[in-house]
This record gives structure tokens, sequence and C-alpha cells, in this order.
């Protein structure tokens, strides 16, 4: 209770009770040179931003999914990664929750295999391996179809950001899920106020995810190259790589609700959550 008080009171310590959430945002996205365009339904804020050359969105607003609370901050980048690199960051409180929720259902109504209509991070827990963390961030679960790509991934500054994420703006229990999947990096958590140090705070866990990833793409491509052999008997030329093999994740996903709520293309005009 004295850490949640502490947050808050952080938190608001730069508000003025006449700040609006809405302005908050629209002030940091401004400040920061980002374009910000207002949702065309309901409320809430989207900015569009630029990482690498390539696009980055953060959204704010209503909540998707029911593990968090009314509002929620959203953020996708267009990274550009390989499409069966697949890894989840989660909040360990968050992935026992899940874990329980998923399982009262399988036996409530006697199911045998996964239920499609469960939500895409539920389906990943119980499909993906789990990876071991750095003791830093033994509050969070990671899995992945690749492990040792996982590992590397979460070397390094991505490490750093998510271990100092709780003390300096996301808060020591709320949910967040950091995942790769389909090219993209994407991140959800709770937010039921805006204040600039979360806003800054989840782009740049975002964005630092995404430069941890095509790092760890150019090494393996690198490693890839540098190992390809000759088989003298046939003369065929072979390499291998874990990225190259079928995903494991076979569940069709081009659907309104495919990977955390976000479309499987970003579009001028598509929010990312449904």
């Amino acid at each position: 209770m004295i850490k949640a008080l502490q947050r808050l009171q952080r938190l608001l310590g730069s508000r003025t009770e006449t700040t609006t959430d809405t302005q908050v945002l629209d002030e940091w996205a401004e400040a920061r040179g980002h374009r910000l365009k207002r949702v065309r339904r309901g409320e809430g804020r989207v900015v569009e931003f630029d990482w690498e050359g390539r696009r980055g969105r953060l959204e704010w607003g209503p909540t998707k999914r029911a593990y968090i609370l009314e509002r929620e901050l959203r953020v996708c980048i267009e990274a550009g990664l390989p499409q069966h690199l697949e890894i989840l960051l989660m909040s360990r409180s968050l992935a026992q929750r899940l874990d329980s929720q998923a399982y009262q259902t399988l036996v409530q109504d006697h199911q045998t295999g996964i239920d499609t209509t469960l939500p895409e991070e539920v389906r990943w827990l119980s499909m993906l391996e789990r990876v071991p963390v750095p003791s830093t961030v033994a509050g969070y679960v990671m899995l992945s179809s690749s492990p040792p790509h996982a590992q590397r991934w979460l070397e390094g500054d991505l490490l750093s950001r998510v271990s100092r994420a709780a003390h300096n703006w996301l808060g020591d229990d709320a949910p967040l899920v950091l995942m790769t999947l389909r090219g993209r990096i994407y991140l959800r958590t709770e937010a039921q106020v805006t204040e600039a140090a979360m806003l800054d705070g989840a782009c740049n866990l975002a964005e630092a995810a995404a430069a941890s990833a095509r790092q760890l793409m150019n090494k393996a491509a690198s490693t890839a190259n540098a190992t390809v052999v000759r088989e003298v008997s046939s003369g065929r030329l072979v390499h291998s790589s874990a990225l190259d093999e079928p995903s494991v994740m076979e569940i069709p996903m081009d659907s309104d609700m495919m990977a955390l709520g976000m479309p499987s293309r970003i579009g001028p005009h598509t929010d990312i959550a449904v």
C-alpha cells in the first residue's frame, strides 16, 4: 500500500488540478515532435513516431484486456524482425494470474486443448517454452520458441530498462506485456493516468526491445553466413538457423483479435487495439 501511494504521489506530483490526461499526452507528443491523432471513436489518443526510419505508434485509452483495469497504454513498433521470432516478457504476477485463469477455464469446460478464444498472451503461456531470467528481473517471466535467442535479446540496455521500470515509472505490481511478433515489438501496460515519465518509459522500453532484437538478428545472420558448410559427398550447401524453422505458433491469428489486439498491418488510419 505504501509503495502504491508513493508511486501515485510521484505520478501526480507534476500535475495541476486542472490538467487532464489528454492534455498531458498532447503536450508530451508536441514537445517530442511526434504526430498526434485523435481517435475516431470514444476517448483516448494516438501518437505516431519514428524509430530508425520505421513506424511506431503509441495509444492510450480504454483497456482491451480484462487483466488491465479501465485504461491502458499500448506501443507498437514496426521493427522489421523475422516473422518467426517469438519472445514474450510478462510480469510474473500477471503470468501466474493468467495461468490460473486458463487452467480454471480448461477444468470448468472439460477442454483438452488450447482454446483459440483465449487472449493471445494466455495461449503463449501454454505453448511457448519458459526461459530463465536474471535475478535483476525476477519479477518477470519470459517465454520463447527459441530460448537462446530470447536470452540474448534480454541482455544489455533492455535488461537495464526492464529492471529499472518498476522503480521509475511502471510500479511494482503493474501488469506489463512486452513481446516480439510478426516482425513487430508490442508493449501493453496499465495507465490510469498519463504522465511524461510513463510515456517516455514505455516508448524507450519498446525502442530498446526493438534495438536489441535487431542486433540479435544481425549477429544471427553473420553467424549463419560464417557457418555455412559444404557437404562434400553431395555437393550441397547447408546452413541452419532456428529462425528458419516453422513457427510453433500455428494458431490462426489473422483475425480482429490478433496479437494482443493489434492488427497485422498498421495503416495510416488503423487503431492498434480492437
